[in-house]
């Protein structure tokens, strides 16, 4: 994060949540972020966008989460990087999307396998 900070990347963190940890993390961290974003309604990362003078084209969201996270990112017209959870315990709602997820991920490579034939 520091390497990214002094770089001419900008970050900010995007988050539907609304507890001081994320408050905290970015202070540490000297980032930017909205709070309560309501993913995957577009406005949230539209906002960061618009307050932190990011262009859209030139934007890209990082997330855990296809139905949050990536699904938000497409209604905004953002590139989306889809990475792993790092954390194993997770709230109930986030496991039974996790198992939602494995059905969209399994299609999609399909799809893409088909695609590339």
């Amino acid at each position: 994060l520091e390497e990214m900070n002094a770089s001419p990347v900008k970050i900010a963190i995007v988050s539907n949540s609304k507890n001081d940890r994320l408050i905290r993390f970015c202070e540490t961290y000297h980032l930017d972020y909205i709070m309560r974003a309501h993913k995957p309604r577009p406005r949230g990362l539209q906002q960061c966008m618009a307050r932190f003078g990011f262009a859209q084209e030139q934007s890209a969201i990082v997330g855990d989460q296809i139905f949050t996270d990536v699904y938000g990112a497409n209604l905004a017209g953002i590139r989306t990087i889809l990475v792993k959870p790092i954390h194993p315990k997770e709230e109930i709602q986030i496991v039974l999307k996790r198992y939602l997820e494995k059905i969209v991920l399994f299609f999609y490579a399909r799809y893409r396998k088909k695609q590339n034939r």
